[in-house]
């Protein structure tokens, strides 16, 4: 999702961009300054930057390569993993990556970090990690929050549900935090510290990330060397790891100075997020109407709601642009201008009708706030988002008694009809309307059989 101009759309934005712009490409080295003519310096060697003070007795580097020299600079590179120039795999990588298709790819996927930039690199900073880790989601997601691999990772640093274990990520019918940026990177960088403390190595960090500490030690064992690339030559890597640093690197080698490389410059100011506490669940896009705020630009800070809407046990803290922090605040003093919403379990004898006429909604909002469903087709054990203007307790439906129902009406089959789902729509147990009809509950319903059914009284 490109965010590109959201910013336009708010003066106080506008006012933030120059500013945002200036500290990004002051914090990446962009070659042309806001405002100017790049400088002509004449070319120089890649100077590393020094290790903080408690990593300066472990290795940072594998092997050692120099850079090519650059025809123009604003200033030196700077760079704490040796890049590998002339080893075969990153020099692919890094030509792929030059094409006309590489560089725009290399954009758009720039582009995308833009909501999320001022925070990760601010975290980068606080766990003295290498600032080239900024590019990790550039070939773990692509910068999407919606992103999905293959195996059921997800967000931004592809966390699997089975890693979330001690970084205080939520799963469950409310929220996914695996999307939540804020958390997933602070996860990402600890976990990715971790494992150099362990392998004392950045590349086998790295790869460790990609294919689990437990694999990288049984390499080292095997191989009696801490040291990807001879792991790698050596055939002790997993495939996909096998090329993951060099792609990574070769990502590097050239959107950590983007502007030399011939990247265009995104002029997307980042944004700075505050937190505010809910007491209460809201829907974002109500909210982000009444607070003035972009809601593409809302939505995109908390990706992790599964609904739109914040989760009704009041333990969310809902990311919002510190610009718009007090008009949130006051958009949600005011109770009565913002929407509750409420999730509710289907049980037998419940139907879509009597769930609106109890939080005196029409039945069209509860269709609108939940895509695709059939309010005639709703399923046992289904989970419905219902909107209420008011303060409600949850719904408890009354399963009508047989003893009152007048079985006199009569409904024709339809394809994808089951004594389910014609239960459901006439508020009887699945068991009575079988037997009024003579039939068993697993007995298939032809289409065009015409049932018997209650008629509520």
């Amino acid at each position: 999702m490109t965010l590109r101009g959201i910013g336009s759309r708010a003066g106080a934005l506008a006012v933030a961009a120059a500013l945002a712009v200036a500290g990004v490409r002051a914090a990446f080295g962009a070659d042309v300054p806001v405002g100017g003519e790049a400088p002509t310096v004449e070319p120089r060697e890649a100077v590393a930057r020094s290790e903080p003070a408690a990593q300066s007795n472990r290795p940072l580097r594998s092997i050692r390569a120099e850079p090519p020299s650059y025809s123009h600079h604003a200033g030196p590179v700077r760079i704490w993993l040796e890049l590998p120039f002339g080893e075969p795999q990153f020099e692919r990588f890094r030509a792929a990556y030059l094409t006309p298709g590489g560089r725009k790819w290399l954009e758009a996927v720039y582009e995308r970090s833009r909501p999320y930039a001022s925070y990760i690199l601010e975290r980068i900073r606080y766990y003295g990690v290498p600032e080239e880790l900024f590019f990790l989601p550039f070939i773990e997601s692509e910068y999407s929050t919606r992103a999905v691999s293959k195996s059921g990772a997800a967000g931004l640093w592809q966390f699997m549900k089975n890693s979330v274990g001690g970084y205080d990520i939520r799963i469950d019918d409310w929220v996914d935090e695996r999307r939540d940026f804020m958390k997933s990177t602070d996860a990402a960088l600890r976990k990715l510290r971790f494992n150099y403390e362990r392998f004392g190595d950045w590349p086998l960090a790295i790869a460790a990330y990609n294919c689990g500490a437990g694999a990288i030690d049984r390499a080292i064992k095997a191989g009696g060397v801490r040291d990807y690339w001879l792991l790698r030559d050596r055939g002790l890597l997993p495939k996909e790891t096998a090329s993951y640093l060099p792609k990574f690197l070769a990502v590097v080698s050239i959107a950590m100075h983007g502007g030399r490389n011939g990247l265009a410059a995104s002029w997307t100011p980042s944004v700075d997020w505050s937190r505010v506490a809910m007491d209460r669940p809201v829907d974002v896009s109500m909210l982000a109407a009444l607070a003035g705020i972009p809601v593409e630009l809302l939505k995109a800070g908390n990706p992790e709601l599964r609904y739109g809407v914040t989760p009704p046990d009041g333990a969310y803290s809902l990311k919002v642009p510190a610009l718009f922090e007090e008009s949130v605040k006051a958009a949600l003093a005011s109770r009565t201008a913002l929407m509750n919403v409420y999730m509710h379990s289907v049980r037998s004898g419940d139907t879509v009708s009597a769930l609106a006429k109890y939080y005196e909604v029409p039945v069209a909002m509860i269709a609108k706030m939940n895509p695709g469903l059939a309010p005639d087709r709703i399923r046992i054990g289904q989970k419905i988002a219902i909107p209420a203007f008011k303060d409600k307790k949850p719904y408890v439906g009354e399963t009508a008694s047989s003893d009152r129902l007048s079985f006199t009406g009569s409904y024709v089959v339809v394809k994808g009809d089951t004594l389910w789902s014609i239960s459901l729509r006439y508020g009887v147990q699945p068991e009575v309307l079988a037997e009024k009809n003579g039939m068993s509950l697993s007995g298939v319903l032809r289409e065009g059989l015409s049932l018997i059914v209650p008629i509520l009284e």
